[in-house]
């Protein structure tokens, strides 16, 4: 999951607002929706959006091949 936060030069929690999505696809998916994380600071989004997130989920029997 990749999450980009708006926020000025003196705000450090991104970790922390990508939170709520994390704690959200560990809700929904269980243990198996846990993701792998990143969470970026940015001046701005398109639209004045706060919060972007991107989330890549496999789901399917080829997540079980070798």
């Amino acid at each position: 999951m990749l999450v980009f936060v708006v926020g000025t030069r003196d705000f450090g929690p991104q970790s922390q607002v990508a939170n709520a999505a994390s704690e959200l696809l560990i809700e929904v998916l269980g243990e198996n929706g846990r993701p792998a994380r990143t969470a970026i600071g940015i001046a701005g989004l398109p639209l004045n959006t706060p919060v972007e997130i991107e989330v890549i989920r496999h789901c399917g029997a080829a997540a079980n091949r070798s």
